[in-house]
């Protein structure tokens, strides 16, 4: 049952010590989710959607402006005479508010390539001459109608070229160019700790800003082309990488962010590593102060029950030396009247001493005083038919004892004691020696029946008792409850007759504890 009632009780410990080192543990882990969330996939999305917005924008208003500001070339007299006129003027200043504050440049070539109107009065040497087999030019002459992006290697990276044929009377006579500086691309990609790559439908890039461990020469690395919400790992760093595709020029572009996590991972590792370590530290300090406080409650649950029944034992005072006591008080009152008042003294202290709460063990010298009482009123009893004799040590006078533990051995030595002839004579012996007291309560009468000292060995021997016999089960009881299971008394009839109790009892230096 205690073993039950222990497991019992360290469980629900368990659950209630372990269950808020859980909870910490999980809030711990929602706020690494939660910081990577913000940090990392927040801040990663964010700049995504931001750069993707803006090149796109770019895309959409320098393509829109070419288309328009070429239609309305197309709508002027023959290029070549525009030699200080007004349409020149009106055309310098759409072209101007269409670069506005990009620095882009911005130029009017005729069919042959030269630069009739530009921010400035020659193409840079890194744009090739006209020519309508490469590139953009090819593509212009094809398509007249169509306005064109491309891509062109710079110096500080690629510049973007956005260019429309200007057509007059059905026919190509020119070309508008706009040329935007890589250093405005870049700068509409902040990257925030990120690297940003936008790659075109063949996986060049075309815009990097602190890509350089995401690209193979001019292209992306495969890993990083097709990775999206995933984290890549590349030699000793870890990155994760988002990608969004964006309409650019008519073909469909990817950017591709960055965010290289491999700091962060390791603080997290760290972060992670110290809370497994220490829940791994807290619980078996916590299972092994579960175990300790479970077996103090149940030791203590132990001790008040142990209290319960030793103070349920010491109040059980025999009814029939009552009753047998008051009748014959009852009767002497008549007789001896004087011997009557003794008996009454004598069963006044007996019953004060039985009741009073003056601690669960008593120095023996006090114990005896109550005895002396006890057997007075059993000599007045059975007058000279008993014959007491008690050789108590002066070494053992002392000696704490267990309060009333006494009085049942003698009063069985008197229910079982009578001789053929009807006397009673009974020792009570005490003697020291080492640390223990050793008792013997020895009568001579004609000894217990086998049988019946075998039934009340047996209930010596039991924790319980149903029988009517509670006298002897009751001290045998109160002695495995103070000094332990092993403590007890015995019960012998010797071949030459009378019956002998002897118990021993350990010496304590101080009075045993309530709890």
């Amino acid at each position: 049952m205690h073993r039950y009632f222990e497991s019992r009780l360290q469980r629900a410990l368990a659950m209630y010590a372990l269950v808020p080192l859980f909870v910490l543990t999980l809030l711990g882990t929602i706020l690494l989710v939660a910081s990577w969330r913000y940090s990392v996939v927040g801040v990663n999305d964010e700049t995504r959607e931001q750069a993707a917005e803006r090149l796109a924008a770019v895309s959409d208003d320098f393509s829109r402006n070419a288309a328009a500001t070429a239609l309305f070339l197309g709508k002027a007299r023959d290029l070549s005479q525009w030699e200080d006129s007004d349409e020149r003027a009106e055309a310098f200043g759409r072209l101007y508010a269409d670069i506005g504050h990009t620095g882009a440049d911005f130029y009017v070539l005729d069919e042959d390539g030269e630069v009739l109107l530009g921010s400035r009065k020659k193409l840079p040497e890194y744009m090739p001459a006209v020519d309508k087999k490469w590139g953009i030019w090819n593509r212009l002459a094809r398509e007249p109608y169509q306005v064109c992006l491309e891509f062109l290697p710079v110096a500080m990276g690629q510049n973007l070229l956005c260019g429309r044929a200007i057509v007059m009377d059905g026919e190509a006579v020119g070309y508008l160019l706009y040329d935007v500086p890589a250093a405005y691309l870049n700068s509409l990609a902040e990257g925030k700790g990120v690297a940003l790559v936008l790659a075109d439908p063949f996986g060049n890039a075309r815009l990097e800003k602190y890509g350089e461990k995401v690209l193979d020469g001019r292209k992306i690395q495969a890993d990083f082309a097709e990775a999206d919400h995933e984290i890549i790992h590349e030699g000793k760093d870890f990155f994760y990488v988002t990608r969004m595709a964006i309409p650019f020029g008519g073909e469909e572009y990817q950017l591709h962010v960055v965010s290289p996590v491999t700091d962060l991972l390791v603080r997290y590792i760290i972060a992670a590593g110290a809370v497994i370590l220490a829940v791994l530290l807290m619980i078996p300090l916590i299972l092994r102060s579960v175990r300790r406080e479970s077996r103090l409650t149940v030791q203590a649950l132990d001790n008040l029950t142990t209290i319960a029944e030793l103070r349920e034992l010491e109040s059980q005072f025999n009814p029939h030396f009552l009753f047998n006591t008051l009748e014959n008080i009852k009767f002497m009152v008549r007789l001896d009247p004087g011997a009557a008042t003794e008996m009454i003294m004598a069963l006044s202290a007996l019953l004060r001493y039985s009741i009073a709460g003056d601690g669960r063990q008593v120095a023996l010298q006090e114990d005896l005083k109550y005895l002396e009482s006890y057997m007075k009123i059993q000599k007045y009893r059975f007058g000279s038919r008993l014959d007491f004799k008690a050789d108590v040590d002066k070494a053992a006078r002392q000696v704490p004892v267990p309060k009333l533990m006494f009085q049942p051995l003698l009063e069985n030595a008197i229910k079982y004691g009578e001789n053929a002839e009807g006397n009673l004579r009974i020792m009570f012996q005490v003697k020291r020696q080492d640390n223990l007291l050793q008792i013997l309560v020895k009568d001579a009468g004609g000894g217990i029946e086998k049988d019946r000292l075998a039934q009340l060995n047996e209930l010596l021997r039991r924790s319980e008792n149903n029988s009517s016999h509670k006298g002897l089960f009751n001290v045998q009881r109160r002695l495995q409850l103070l000094y332990g299971e092993n403590c007890g008394l015995s019960i012998n009839c010797p071949a030459e007759g009378g019956t002998e109790i002897r118990l021993q009892l350990p010496i304590l230096k101080k009075e045993l504890p309530d709890a």
